[in-house]
């Protein structure tokens, strides 16, 4: 049974308020994985459900802050309809929490000095251009590499996105012009050891425009590093059957291809395998990041507990990081590419707050596609 914890400045006490069982909302979702894709035939449907008994309580115009629970992370529930036309983000200004003690916390202002952007990245390398490019971060203090291989996307091969490396060169143009200092890493550059040796270090925008992935433990159990590569704990004997939800999601850097296809094993000594787990995202020193941007699929996905999402938003919320755009659902790449653009204009030229900028971009994609599938997977998340 789901509910709604409401509160209001006007109220003593949290106001209990049930919505709904939650197989009436499984019974609305469009495939196995949950994903809303067609608001056309479910999504009147699942706002009634999840927003009719709370609309009572809150105005037009009201700033309306939550923090999801259970499936609902899942949801993309700030686009679902209000009526015919609009959606609900349309008439509230919905803002999404990790939890309701970010609401108490004092964040920092808005001041964005330093931009590190990844796009265009080359998943294609052989284990010397990865030695090569891996050598200038010899001296970094780098976190565990290898923590994950052998994952089967697209049969083992990820594909370039060539939308990620315009997206990445107009943004960084974008910045520089409005003298916020941009670093693009982009090709056989973009490898893991250059995200790692961000950590501790002062940017306060991180955007990541690559492949991202979540896997069910039942996914990864059939992935051949699970199968081949039991990883030991101290006393020798192998891990419980159940990976790790924070090793089942991650971020794919240069040089992926190798491990993907199950090589990992043969990389030189030392030079990370490009696939960046959660896991060591929540390890990283991010505390400086006022904005990351994942520009990538199902960043937002993770294991639902009841201590909410072990994915990346966990870990990058971990890591130190303030504010988190990222996907619920696989994203096209050229809707994408006009999103985050528009975003970036309307934040840093036009100076709108970013959740204005976000929500204005977001809105700009809708004109192009009408299909919710092509803008309404991207979630902002304090």
């Amino acid at each position: 049974m789901y509910c709604a914890l409401l509160l209001r400045d006007t109220c003593s006490y949290p106001i209990l308020i049930p919505l709904f069982e939650q197989k009436q909302a499984t019974s609305l979702m469009s495939d196995d994985e949950g994903e809303t894709y067609s608001y056309d035939e479910n999504g009147a449907s699942l706002s009634s459900l999840i927003w009719s008994k709370v609309l009572p309580y809150i105005k037009p115009g009201e700033s309306v802050y939550f923090a999801p629970t259970g499936l609902l992370h899942q949801l993309a529930i700030e686009a679902l309809p209000y009526d015919a036309n609009r959606t609900m983000d349309d008439v509230f200004n919905l803002v999404r929490v990790s939890s309701t003690r970010e609401l108490v916390l004092n964040r920092s202002s808005e001041a964005h000095t330093s931009a590190t952007l990844y796009g265009g990245i080359q998943y294609d390398m052989d284990a010397t251009d990865m030695e090569v490019a891996s050598r200038q971060y010899r001296g970094e203090q780098l976190l565990a590499s290898r923590s994950f291989g052998a994952a089967d996307i697209n049969r083992g091969h990820a594909n370039y996105l060539p939308g990620t490396k315009s997206e990445a060169e107009q943004i960084k143009k974008l910045l520089t012009s409005n003298r916020i200092t941009a670093r693009l890493y982009t090709d056989n550059a973009a490898n893991e050891e250059s995200f790692k040796a961000l950590s501790g270090k002062h940017q306060n925008v991180l955007h990541i425009a690559t492949h991202g992935f979540y896997w069910t433990d039942s996914t990864a159990q059939r992935q051949k590093y699970f199968t081949q590569h039991n990883t030991l704990m101290g006393d020798g004997q192998p891990t419980p059957s159940a990976i790790d939800p924070l090793n089942r999601c991650g971020l794919l850097f240069a040089g992926a291809n190798i491990a993907l296809q199950g090589y990992s094993n043969e990389l030189p000594e030392g030079v990370q395998d490009g696939i960046l787990t959660a896991k060591e995202i929540s390890l990283l020193d991010l505390r400086d990041a006022n904005l990351v941007v994942l520009s990538a699929c199902e960043t937002g996905k993770g294991e639902i507990t009841g201590d909410g999402v072990f994915g990346l938003q966990r870990a990058f919320k971990m890591a130190g990081a303030q504010t988190i755009i990222m996907s619920l659902w696989p994203v096209n790449d050229d809707a994408t590419q006009l999103l985050m653009t528009e975003f970036y204009r309307n934040w840093i030229t036009l100076r709108q707050p970013k959740r204005e900028a976000f929500r204005s971009a977001r809105n700009t994609v809708r004109t192009r596609y009408k299909e919710p599938t092509y803008w309404a997977g991207f979630i902002m998340l304090d």
